[in-house]
């Protein structure tokens, strides 16, 4: 800290007292500041600092120089700077108790005595000196103290950031509610209590559940799981019961409450809810033992790691609610396709009875090759509802073998024929001269192309133009289907790899199917370690689908 210049002001209305009064202190160092007036001092003490004013009682014309001490005074900041007063007439009584009246804390008498007037005023400027250096030392003493603290609370505030991100990771680590709570309850000793405990809340009418831990002897989280059967009924227990109800953070004091397993003895604690998507899901406990109570950094800590928990365990139980509802949807679509298929066998037997049969009756063949042709399409869906069943739950098998992918593309298009001859298209099949080999199953893979030579014939208008071309990019083999037909909008594209969806605009003219096929190409493509894209310019325009199979190695390099 810089030090400031030490000033003395004389104020005097002779100059050449003045010029005496410059040459008497112009020895002592500090630096002096003359004025002519009252008014004149008055400025000066507002601008600066004053050691002593040497203030001469008798100004004519103005303000005198008891009037002028008197609103020295009276401003805060030079109310206790020292004045001398100068005169002329001698200190009698009267005047002497007006001017002490006035703050003065000495007279000289003038004409002054060199050896007097410095030394009363060198008196001064040394006791000013102290003054400054210990309000000085004051100061650095206190931007210290602010500087420490300034730096404890930035620690402290990394600290507690660091604290939060790394519950975070660890609860995103896992999607099982029961682990989740086992986490943070770890989590949260020793850092933020001294006993942690995560209540998970169950159905209705079903006793809740405690993952209790504390810090060991080593320093390291031990812990257990509790039910609400296990627990004694206890103010702590009461707590968490009401920030389960009520979702309120409950707070207690003066308790004593023995922990399990020799935890530690819990004297006040903090119980807060975990509540998400304004539901509770649960409730954390944070105890204390008699040594440690929490303050309010720890309860806007507590309440941050409480939010995030409380999103964590929602995401947990999110989780297992699709998990639940995809493993029924899974056993449903098996036992489906199971049940369906037991009929379809009596059927196609009584089927091919009337073919063999005969009759030339018009009634007799239309309604036979009525029931032949849904057959089929019935037998279609329910290998498709099958097929799902089976890549849901991993239990398709591929038989992989090195196949030419033009091979595979030419068995899709007959498979694909009598649906684009029936709707009157024109089928372009562009075939490379050279084989494209890759490692799959052949008859997954040609069902992979014939789904999507039948998806394009069902959704383009009759006469429309169909194109399946097969080629060799970029170390995959690729094959695409065109169409020209009802083309798919930018906001349905991508879902139409999504089981059971169907486009909008085709719903008008739905040509039947469970919106299924389009899934067991993708799922198919991807047990190939391939990709299935779909491209479009919009309804009306088209579509084109895209499958990139990795190319079989060269047999050279097998070699």
């Amino acid at each position: 800290m810089t030090e400031e210049p030490v000033k003395i002001l004389v104020v005097d209305d002779l100059p050449e007292k003045l010029l005496v009064y410059e040459t008497i202190l112009g020895g002592l160092g500090p630096t002096l500041v003359t004025a002519r007036s009252g008014e004149e001092a008055l400025r000066a003490v507002l601008r600066d600092d004053f050691a002593v004013i040497l203030l001469d009682v008798q100004m004519p014309g103005g303000m005198s120089g008891l009037e002028a001490a008197a609103l020295i005074r009276g401003r805060r900041r030079s109310a206790h700077t020292p004045i001398i007063f100068l005169t002329a007439f001698g200190a009698d009584e009267v005047r002497a108790a007006e001017g002490y009246a006035q703050g003065a804390v000495d007279y000289i008498s003038t004409p002054v005595v060199p050896e007097i007037l410095r030394a009363k005023v060198r008196v001064f400027v040394d006791l000013y000196r102290m003054t400054q250096q210990v309000k000085r030392q004051a100061e650095e003493r206190v931007a210290l103290a602010e500087e420490r603290a300034k730096r404890a609370a930035a620690e402290e505030a990394t600290r507690r950031s660091a604290f939060l991100a790394e519950v975070s990771r660890a609860l995103a680590d896992s999607l099982d509610p029961d682990t989740t709570a086992r986490t943070l309850a770890r989590q949260a000793v020793p850092f933020l209590a001294d006993l942690a405990g995560v209540t998970l809340a169950g159905p209705p009418g079903t006793p809740w559940r405690t993952e209790l831990a504390w810090a060991g002897p080593d320093g390291t989280a031990a812990g257990r799981r509790v039910t609400a059967a296990d627990a004694p009924r206890d103010a702590l227990r009461d707590a968490v019961d009401r920030a389960l109800a009520r979702g309120t953070v409950e707070p207690l004091s003066d308790v004593d409450v023995a922990a399990p397993d020799g935890g530690p003895r819990v004297r006040s604690a903090l119980v807060l809810p975990l509540a998400a998507r304004g539901r509770t899901l649960g409730a954390l406990t944070l105890a204390f033992g008699p040594a440690r109570a929490h303050g309010p950094g720890d309860l806007a800590l507590a309440e941050e790691l409480a939010s995030r928990a409380g999103i964590a365990l929602d995401n947990a139980r999110l989780y297992k609610e699709v998990q639940t509802a995809d493993r029924q949807k899974n056993d449903f679509l098996s036992m489906l396709a199971h049940e369906l298929r037991n009929p379809l066998a009596p059927i196609r037997n009584a089927s091919e009875v009337l073919r063999m049969a005969g009759g030339d009756e018009p009634r007799v063949v239309w309604a036979r090759e009525i029931i032949s042709r849904q057959l089929g399409h019935l037998v279609r869906l329910v290998d498709d509802l099958l097929d799902v069943s089976r890549i849901t739950q991993g239990k398709i098998r591929l038989r992989p073998e090195r196949v030419d992918l033009a091979a595979v593309a030419a068995e899709a298009v007959e498979a694909s024929r009598p649906l684009i001859d029936a709707r009157r298209h024109r089928l372009d099949v562009d075939l490379p001269g050279e084989p494209v080999e890759v490692v799959g199953d052949p008859t997954r893979l040609a069902q992979v192309l014939a789904n999507l030579l039948n998806n394009a014939a069902k959704y383009t208008d009759e006469g429309g133009h169909v194109r399946l071309a097969v080629a060799a990019e970029g170390g995959a083999a690729v094959a695409r289907v065109r169409d020209t037909g009802i083309g798919i909008s930018a906001e349905e594209l991508p879902r139409v790899f999504d089981l059971f969806a169907q486009l909008d605009t085709a719903l008008d003219r739905s040509q039947g199917g469970l919106g299924i096929g389009l899934t067991l190409v993708r799922r198919l493509v991807e047990l190939h370690g391939g990709r299935v894209e779909v491209a479009s310019e919009g309804p009306g325009r088209g579509s084109e689908f895209t499958v990139r199979v990795p190319l079989a190695e060269p047999a050279a390099a097998r070699a």
